[in-house]
């Protein structure tokens, strides 16, 4: 097999765990379908330890499957921070209108415990 050749495999496998794509031949789609959970499961653990506190409380039972849904619809890219994954979170249910939009200055930056760097 050339390296083309187990690069397009690698990326066929990932796109199958990370993005809802297709089983990629021989493989199992049972146990792509388990590991694909268990690697949802794993980011959504993530992401809800660095929501700010306020988001987790008004969305309260909503939170699971809204993070569930939108992990499914926005595969993590490369580069990208586990604190800009949660802010793109946090982003997308205030566009949405779940969420009243953030105010701006030191107090909603103090809110969420992050820093002005």
């Amino acid at each position: 097999m050339s390296r083309e050749e187990l690069a397009a495999r690698q990326a066929a496998l990932l796109a199958a765990l990370v993005a809802d794509g297709p089983a990629p031949a021989g493989i199992a789609p049972e146990r792509l379908a388990l590991e694909a959970g268990a690697l949802r499961a794993k980011r959504r653990r993530v992401l809800v330890r660095l929501l700010p506190p306020d988001v987790a409380e008004a969305l309260g039972a909503d939170l699971a499957p809204r993070l569930d849904a939108w992990i499914r619809g926005n595969p993590r890219r490369t580069g990208t921070s586990t604190h800009a994954d949660a802010d793109a979170f946090v982003a997308s249910v205030r566009a949405d209108g779940t969420l009243p939009r953030a105010r701006r200055g030191w107090r909603g930056l103090r809110a969420t415990g992050r820093s002005w760097h």
